[in-house]
């Protein structure tokens, strides 16, 4: 089934239309659907979230339009995976990878907007210090933008969008398979069981199980958001809920994560001798690092706790 929504995405590139940051929505999917409809759907609206945020970012410098350029790249990568595997089809993790190295291209601009507009802020003080920092943090960032704008520019990402669309435009056969509420429970219950398993061995409290419980979450919280259409409302809000308020508190651990990568960047000298001020800048990073970092244990028995509160709750689909 030809879908008209991945058409714009050219409209967009030529910045024809309104040019703002998009967040995602369900796609248009009904149980009526072929499985491989649906999957076709699902592209399309990934699709019409990054080209329209690609936009955004070919005016100027968005924040918004950055962040969401992501979560859109995610999406997609979710969707080639989690629909590849059901379908048996192996080729679209070709796809998939070159959807997660021009998301990766997008990380460092999107990391340091978090940690110089968020992370950094609560604890500067008025010292030599933390004003270097946030200079040097500012100057990567503007760096990091400037190759997320030359991404964006880039032939391959225009390539990349165009290969996207076509497949979401075709009639290539991609599984046998014809009931669309069979095949949305078994791919639910393939990313939930993933998600038990993660959760399983983060009770080892370490930091990298914790990271890949997030991971699959987010894998199964995408998911669950394709299919949302064939389902109650309310059901599906209910369950979301509690998926996004135990994402949050695996967040928190993210931002350890993050402030410890984007520092240990930052501090790599740009030049072979160190500056006199040098000695400042890396006591702040070091007084920032150390805050969060003490932050950690709590925030893993908050998330481990979350987590014990969602393992209770009956999926929507079941």
């Amino acid at each position: 089934m030809d879908d008209p929504r991945v058409t714009i995405h050219s409209l967009a590139r030529r910045n024809i239309g309104p040019v703002q940051p998009v967040k995602a929505v369900p796609a248009y999917v009904a149980a009526a659907m072929r499985p491989e409809e649906a999957f076709r759907a699902t592209l399309s609206d990934c699709l019409a979230q990054i080209t329209a945020n690609a936009a955004t970012l070919r005016v100027g410098r968005s924040v918004e339009g950055l962040h969401q350029l992501r979560v859109a790249f995610r999406r997609l990568e979710v969707a080639l995976g989690a629909f590849g595997r059901e379908f048996n089809q192996e080729w679209l993790a070709e796809l998939r990878g070159r959807s997660k190295i021009l998301s990766g291209r997008l990380a460092p601009a999107r990391d340091l907007d978090v940690f110089v507009g968020k992370l950094l802020v609560p604890h500067e003080k008025d010292v030599e210090g933390f004003a270097l920092l946030r200079a040097r943090a500012e100057k990567a960032r503007d760096k990091a933008w400037a190759a997320a704008a030359a991404c964006i520019a880039a032939a391959e990402f225009e390539l990349f969008t165009d290969d996207v669309a076509t497949l979401a435009q075709s009639q290539l056969p991609l599984t046998r398979q014809r009931r669309l509420p069979k095949t949305a429970s078994r791919m639910l219950d393939r990313q939930n069981r993933r998600v038990k398993k993660r959760g399983r061995t983060a009770h080892s409290q370490e930091e990298g199980d914790m990271h890949r419980l997030r991971i699959a979450l987010k894998k199964l919280r995408y998911t669950a958001e394709f299919f949302a259409p064939l389902y109650p409302k309310g059901a599906v809000k209910r369950y979301l809920k509690q998926v996004r308020e135990l994402q949050n508190h695996l967040g928190d651990l993210n931002d350890v994560a993050n402030v410890r990568a984007v520092v240990g960047d930052l501090l790599r000298p740009e030049e072979k001798a160190r500056k006199e001020n040098d000695a400042a800048m890396r006591f702040a990073a070091g007084t920032l690092v150390g805050w969060y970092g003490a932050q950690t244990p709590r925030a893993i028995r908050q998330a481990l706790k979350r987590y014990r509160k969602f393992r209770r709750v009956t999926p929507f689909w079941h």
